[in-house]
């Protein structure tokens, strides 16, 4: 019995020096975590007002395994792991040019951050399909094509005319975030769910952000609130992140799983660069930053700790 206790005292002693396992955390700080300082920079602003963060219990795995059972899908670990520690997202907050006036006079736009919940993550059809599914290069964009073994799920509703959606190619391939819109077209936006939520934080949950990537673009007054909350980031590349390569037959269940750093990137000058390649997309890498620490959170071991504390 000694000899255990030594055992998993030294290996225990060794995890925490490596950053897996987190002693103290507070919910509050799971969620400050998550959303990388998003709310105290939105607090600077004189145009924002009334923000909210929306709390949800974390899903049991056995819910998770039923809906896996249902949908005939593996969720990827990044969205097992985000669902483990909270059952969907929801951050808004109020934007509005007459600050200075009386607040129920004010002409408001809602900024949002949201992701269903998982029984939310229902699956949606009406799109066409081909006989092989892929996504192949477009010019400077990505063309997606659906067969019938492929499936998509609604993550969140953008406005009435587009989606936010989890495509699988088919039921070997990793799953990726696209936009899709009510003339059933999609527009690319993240080759993972974490890539995305970073990205959410990134555009500061700006109303309709989303269609930067489409034909269309920003509407005029979707541009003006990123020009006073964010100015300077609509004039840089809009990848945020690098474009992988996909190949059908070589995709594996692969994905990082959904680990956060404490500081968002809101522009990066570097421009994606594509290579054809027959491997696996590359993991996405932030620009790291001179001056500023990164540590490394995990949905699963920061929720499990705030759940143990209560």
């Amino acid at each position: 019995m000694r000899d255990v206790t030594k055992f998993w005292t030294k290996n225990l002693t060794e995890m925490r020096k490596m950053g897996f396992i987190v002693d103290k955390v507070s919910e509050d700080s799971f969620y400050a975590n998550l959303l990388l300082g998003l709310p105290k920079l939105l607090e600077k602003s004189p145009f924002v007002s009334n923000l909210n963060l929306t709390r949800f219990n974390g899903v049991r795995q056995s819910d998770i395994r039923q809906w896996e059972n249902n949908n005939s899908t593996i969720l990827s670990e990044d969205l097992r792991c985000f669902y483990s520690s909270t059952n969907g997202f929801l951050y808004t907050y109020d934007f509005s040019y007459d600050y200075n006036s009386d607040e129920t006079a004010r002409v408001k736009r809602q900024g949002r951050i949201e992701i269903n919940p998982l029984n939310d993550l229902i699956r949606i059809y009406g799109y066409e399909t081909k006989n092989t599914a892929m996504i192949e290069p477009a010019g400077n964009k990505y063309k997606l094509s659906l067969s019938r073994d492929s499936k998509v799920f609604d993550l969140h509703t953008v406005d009435e005319h587009a989606k936010v959606v989890i495509v699988y190619l088919n039921n070997y391939s990793n799953p990726t975030v696209w936009l899709y819109n009510s003339s059933m077209t999609f527009s690319y936006l993240a080759e993972d769910f974490t890539t995305y939520f970073r990205m959410c934080i990134a555009h500061l949950g700006i109303p309709c952000w989303q269609y930067i990537v489409t034909r269309e673009g920003l509407s005029d007054w979707s541009k003006e609130i990123f020009l006073l909350l964010a100015p300077g980031v609509l004039n840089e590349d809009r990848n945020l992140v690098e474009i992988p390569t996909y190949n059908i037959g070589n995709v594996n269940n692969t994905i990082d799983p959904s680990i956060f750093v404490t500081q968002p990137s809101f522009v990066t000058k570097e421009k994606p660069v594509i290579q054809p390649s027959t491997q696996q997309p590359k993991e996405i890498k932030d620009k790291k930053s001179k001056t500023v620490s990164r540590r490394h959170i995990s949905f699963r071991s920061t929720r499990s700790v705030v759940e143990s504390k209560k």
